[in-house]
């Protein structure tokens, strides 16, 4: 997996279109970094939403990013995105585990408005990456997304870590539809 790292957000620029003067291109250039452009790190995600929220440092999976995309792809919808890297003393300060998959760039803490946990945790499961890596529920309304090598599900309520099943009802499997649905012999 590739990882990007950057110190801050900031806004590179790369050559200047041909008969622009240089007064135009400092308004450009003052225009442009006052907006934080959806999509400078993905087709629907910027580095401002998914760096760490104390000091600004990004550093995530390249993963991670296009499991989101798949899941802002299958919604249809935007993915808001509540927390993603987060830098140790952030990941303190907020209560995170030690070693927490944020602290790595393979967590994403989101929600998808107009549609319940529910719903957000069965959109979840149909990407790959998340199925098989991290998933958790929390009774705030959002979901917590990672990228670990191993399935794991949680459900986080009122504080205390539980079992998914208090926030959400795991679908049946394809074969265990099948099972239910044959005649027994």
């Amino acid at each position: 997996m590739k990882l990007t790292s950057i110190r801050s957000c900031f806004l590179s620029h790369v050559g200047e279109p041909a008969g622009i003067s240089s007064a135009e291109r400092s308004s450009q250039r003052i225009l442009e970094s006052e907006v934080t452009p959806v999509g400078d790190l993905s087709a629907h995600f910027s580095k401002a939403e998914l760096a760490c929220h104390c000091c600004g440092e990004l550093k995530i999976e390249n993963g991670l990013i296009e499991a989101l995309e798949q899941l802002r792809t299958l919604a249809g919808k935007e993915i808001i995105v509540h927390d993603a890297y987060r830098c140790p003393a952030h990941n303190q300060e907020v209560g995170g585990v030690t070693d927490s998959e944020h602290t790595r760039g393979m967590a994403a803490d989101i929600s998808i408005a107009g549609l319940s946990l529910q719903q957000m945790f069965e959109l979840a499961l149909h990407i790959p990456t998340f199925l098989n890596g991290g998933i958790g529920v929390y009774d705030g309304g959002f979901l917590h997304l990672d990228i670990r090598p191993h399935h794991a599900r949680w459900a986080r309520v009122r504080g205390q870590y539980v079992g998914i099943q208090h926030l959400v009802t795991t679908p049946p499997t394809l074969l265990a539809k099948v099972q239910s649905a044959a005649p027994l012999a």
